[in-house]
Formats: C-alpha cells, structure tokens, sequence
C-alpha cells in the first residue's frame, strides 16, 4: 500500500524523467540534419511533453499544493553532454536514448505493481508500453544505422546509387 507522499514523489521523479527525455530528444532533433531524424526526434519529445502533462494533472488533482518545477530538480534530470556532428555522435545517442527508454519502461512499471489506484496504475501501465514502443523504434533505428542506412531515412538509397 502506498501512501499519498509516496505516490507524490513517484509522480515528481515521473514529471522530472519527462522534462529531462523531452529536453534531450529536442535538442537531438535540433541537432540532426537528416529531415527524417529530425521528425523522429520531435515526435518522441512531444511524446514526452505529453507524459508529463498527464502526470502533472495527476500531481495537482492529488495535491494540496500546484506542481512547480525548480531548476535543481531539473538539472539532475537532464541527459548531458550528447553532440550529434559524427555518426559515431549518433550512435552514442541512441544508445542514452535507447537506456533512458529502457528505464523508464521499467520505473513506469515498477510504479504500477506499487500504486494502489486503478486509474493511476493505468496510466502507469500506458506510459511505460509507450516508453517501449520509443525503445523499439530507436533500437531499429540503431540497427538501421549500423546496416549502413540514412539514419532514420529507409527510404533514401541515394548513397547505394554512386
């Protein structure tokens, strides 16, 4: 059974992972100069800004006080020091990506197994299959890239042709 505080302080870790994936994939997505990885990257980190917009409506229905974000917190969430100028920069980045998915399918479902309401036990259950559906589609990506493909561009062959 879980108490209220430790259901808010699994919702804040919740809100704060989102900030921290929706800051790392924008600027993933501003660095990339591929058009298709650049729309990729934008779709998960709108993805990850709409998490957080549902667990923060979670938050404020469950407490007291308005959710507020403080810059600390924040730091302490945010995926460092990726470039992506290299190929081997783009690996390196879907690799952090690929873990951050990784664990956050995993908190999500551990936070579902604990929290006693159904409601939020659901939306724990749908966050966490939709950090594993960005999970698979970075690890295709990866392996795409590692085949010899435009990153996230299956349709171009352009480079096939020379």
């Amino acid at each position: 059974m879980t108490s209220e505080k430790q259901t808010l302080e699994a919702l804040e870790e919740a809100i704060y992972r989102e900030i921290g994936a929706f800051r790392f994939y924008t600027s993933m997505a501003d660095d990339i100069t591929n058009s298709g990885g650049k729309k990729k990257f934008k779709e998960i980190a709108g993805d990850e800004k709409r998490h957080r917009e549902k667990l923060e409506s979670w938050y404020n229905q469950l407490s007291p006080e308005e959710f507020e974000v403080t810059d600390e917190k924040i730091e302490k969430s945010e995926i460092k020091d990726i470039s992506l100028s290299e190929r081997t920069g783009a690996e390196k980045a879907l690799d952090i990506a690929i873990e951050a998915e990784l664990s956050a399918n995993r908190f999500y479902t551990e936070q579902a197994e604990k929290i006693d309401s159904e409601d939020l036990e659901k939306l724990y259950i749908s966050l966490a299959d939709e950090e594993e559906g960005h999970y698979n589609l970075l690890v295709a990506e990866k392996n795409a890239l590692a085949g010899g493909f435009y990153w996230f561009d299956m349709d171009s062959t352009a480079f096939m042709e020379d």
